[in-house]
């Protein structure tokens, strides 16, 4: 992953919160939602852990009780601490092992060495001094700010996801589309694909079965869309059972197959509860990302051809090719999005299997 690791050093102090916050978003922006829970929960356990290891320390120094214990007097006291325990869990991965994460690391350790340096004074009954103790306090604002910085991030971001699928919800798909649409408009050549999906009779599911079964095959699905899809895809809950798929770098003769195979494993799926077993289906509609309408525009097109596949019998993929239809309707019809024009220019996905 390339990131602003090494610009600009000297830097106000205002301006580095920025950069870390930047530096921390272009890591973490990667991350699968699961691994945003699990960064999230683990943040806030260790720094719990770590308030308590501040408290003995300053407790400590406040009445004169000498310390005992690997985390306050070891050389490498840093690792023997819950939070040093977690960083070393986190630098398992190499994608951490850069900018912030390094630098979390790094205060941590002069914290500890900082702690020790206070510990030694007291074990051996030496009276604490002043800069030392500045300095211990001074660290340990560092790297709380810095780990601040990461778990807003994190809780930030858990809240973008839908709690029901764990996939991305509307609101924060805004911002994928925004940026694929920004690249669009920077280069001719540029490609990207849309499609909506919508689970078919899912009324009924939830009115015969009830929500429970409903939340289960909700779930089911958008395990099997995010499983489909490459990395740098996305697939999001768009509302209710409604989903909606974002193919970068993708033209629609390569996406409109991808689709109809995701569509196709489906419909072959089954969810077993109590017994029972429920199938499936849902209808598609694709179409490109265009550059000759605003994002709305292109939605409303995924839209039209999502529904043309619910009319014509449901389970099956339904596509616009925006590129083709504008040279075949005018400018102000095209940009306008009326239903019935764009109607007649949905065509189906032939089944590849």
């Amino acid at each position: 992953m390339n990131s602003p690791l090494h610009r600009a050093t000297n830097l106000a102090p205002a301006d580095k919160q920025t950069k870390d916050r930047y530096v921390i978003e272009n890591l973490l922006e990667s991350l699968h939602h699961e691994d945003f829970e699990a960064l999230s929960d683990d943040i806030k356990h260790s720094l719990e852990a770590h308030r308590d290891w501040m408290q003995a320390v300053t407790k400590a120094l406040i009445i004169r009780q000498p310390l005992e214990g690997a985390q306050f007097v070891a050389a490498d006291a840093h690792r023997h601490c819950q939070f040093g325990q977690w960083l070393t869990k986190v630098f398992e991965d190499e994608m951490f092992k850069q900018g912030s994460f390094l630098k979390i690391e790094a205060y941590h350790q002069q914290l500890h060495t900082a702690a020790s340096t206070l510990v030694r004074q007291l074990n051996q009954h030496q009276e604490i001094k002043r800069d030392d103790l500045n300095k211990f306090m001074h660290t340990q604002k560092e790297l709380f700010d810095m780990v601040m910085v990461l778990f807003e991030f994190s809780v930030l971001n858990k809240q973008q996801f839908d709690p029901t699928t764990r996939l991305m919800n509307r609101r924060s798909v805004g911002a994928v589309l925004a940026s694929e649409y920004n690249k669009m408009q920077r280069s001719d050549d540029y490609d990207c694909c849309i499609a909506m999906a919508d689970i078919d009779h899912f009324k009924n599911v939830n009115d015969v079965w009830g929500h429970d079964v409903g939340d289960l095959l909700l779930g089911h699905t958008a395990k099997l869309f995010d499983d489909s899809i490459r990395r740098h895809d996305t697939v999001s809950r768009y509302g209710g059972e409604e989903f909606l798929f974002i193919f970068p770098e993708m033209s629609l003769e390569q996406a409109a197959p991808v689709i109809d195979r995701i569509r196709l494993q489906l419909a072959q799926s089954r969810i077993n509860h109590h017994g029972n077993q429920h199938n499936v289906t849902a209808s598609f509609g694709v179409t490109q990302l265009s550059r000759y309408s605003d994002i709305k525009g292109s939605i409303k097109r995924a839209d039209i051809a999502l529904y043309a596949a619910k009319e014509s019998g449901r389970n099956m993929t339904m596509l616009i090719d925006s590129q083709g239809t504008i040279g075949q309707m005018s400018y102000e019809d095209f940009n306008n999005d009326s239903t019935e024009t764009m109607r007649r220019h949905c065509y189906p996905v032939i089944e590849t299997d």
